[in-house]
């Protein structure tokens, strides 16, 4: 019999990741995010970390006293348990010595007061709720950072692999972030009738027009393969395990050629005439080092030379967003000539 009052969690195999620490081509001591076109799965188990180069391809290599593979996968079959906190969402601030908030918008969990980054005070006005999101982006978005970021996590199992417990992804993508909530009627209905939920993890590439310019980026998205009226009736019930599994990977999803997405070379210096024009990372990884305002306005105007102001870089592993705005962001950061931030 399990215990009635703790909460089943399952136990943490490894988790799944879009992206991963490069060396910094100006600087090979320092490393800078880089996006990933396929999962990469970090554990520290060498059992599952053998099963999944072998299921799903890549190399095992030693990482951080782990094991990690960079998969040739962008999709993947999983299962959703009927647990607990299989998706949390928070606002959290981090730092070195760990989780310093978490709040939903409202109340902030670990000190129980309100929340402290901006926050709608009429949770259902969408235009405050708009306002306070982009105030609170912006504020996340300086060094150190001011305001906490949305991250979503979410926990599922992979019944190909070995072992019982859950592979966990963390993602900071907005469109994650409310695009999981569709789902949540399924997970809860699956839930109280103890069944696991079918269903596919990818990592989807979309676009955006804006400005007259189309900008690429991924989103993680958790397919739940099951429909309402399966849970519901309790077909998906009377199926039994079978019927909660998800297709096999043989015929589940395509294999690309290299897990692994170039990385994008930095330079050490801005480009002179006749050398080749940086790309929107390259700027974005110069601005990260910069220590003036000066130099960010240099990377500002080179920005707008290149005409890729709107185009989307990692400022981290599972974030992207307009280089334009990071720049912005940057040049608050720093201080002005006479050592006060604005």
């Amino acid at each position: 019999m399990p215990l009635l009052d703790i909460q089943r969690r399952g136990q943490q195999i490894g988790r799944l990741r879009i992206g991963q620490q490069v060396p910094s081509k100006q600087d090979p001591n320092k490393m800078r995010p880089a996006r990933l076109d396929t999962f990469r799965f970090t554990t520290q188990s060498r059992v599952a970390a053998d099963a999944i180069a072998e299921l799903y391809g890549g190399t095992v290599k030693d990482w951080n006293n782990e094991f990690e593979v960079i998969t040739g996968r962008d999709t993947i079959g999983v299962t959703v348990p009927p647990r607990d906190q299989v998706v949390s969402q928070w606002y959290e601030m981090w730092s070195k010595g760990g989780c310093s908030r978490r709040c939903d918008s409202q109340i902030e969990q670990i000190s129980g007061g309100p929340c402290q980054c901006p926050h709608a005070d009429d949770p259902n006005d969408l235009s405050q709720i708009e306002a306070a999101a982009k105030e609170r982006a912006r504020l996340a978005a300086l060094n150190p950072p001011q305001a906490c970021k949305a991250i979503t996590r979410i926990s599922v199992m992979i019944p190909d692999l070995p072992g019982l417990g859950v592979f966990r992804l963390d993602t900071h993508s907005y469109y994650a972030a409310v695009e999981i909530g569709d789902a949540a009627a399924l997970m809860q209905a699956a839930r109280d009738q103890g069944v696991f939920l079918p269903a596919v993890l990818r990592i989807e590439h979309r676009q955006r027009v804006a400005r007259g310019r189309t900008k690429k980026f991924p989103v993680p998205v958790l397919e739940v393969m099951a429909t309402f009226r399966q849970i519901a009736s309790g077909q998906l019930e009377a199926g039994g395990l079978q019927a909660q599994l998800p297709p096999p990977p043989a015929g589940q999803q395509r294999q690309l050629t290299s897990g692994v997405q170039a990385p994008h070379p930095t330079p050490s210096q801005l480009p002179q005439t006749g050398e080749a024009p940086l790309t929107a990372q390259q700027i974005a990884d110069r601005a990260k080092s910069a220590s003036t305002r000066q130099e960010i306005e240099a990377l500002v105007d080179l920005a707008k030379d290149e005409r890729v102001g709107e185009d989307l870089v990692a400022t981290s592993p599972d974030t992207f967003e307009d280089l334009a705005d990071f720049l912005r962001d940057r040049w608050r950061a720093l201080p002005q000539a006479g050592g006060e931030k604005q």
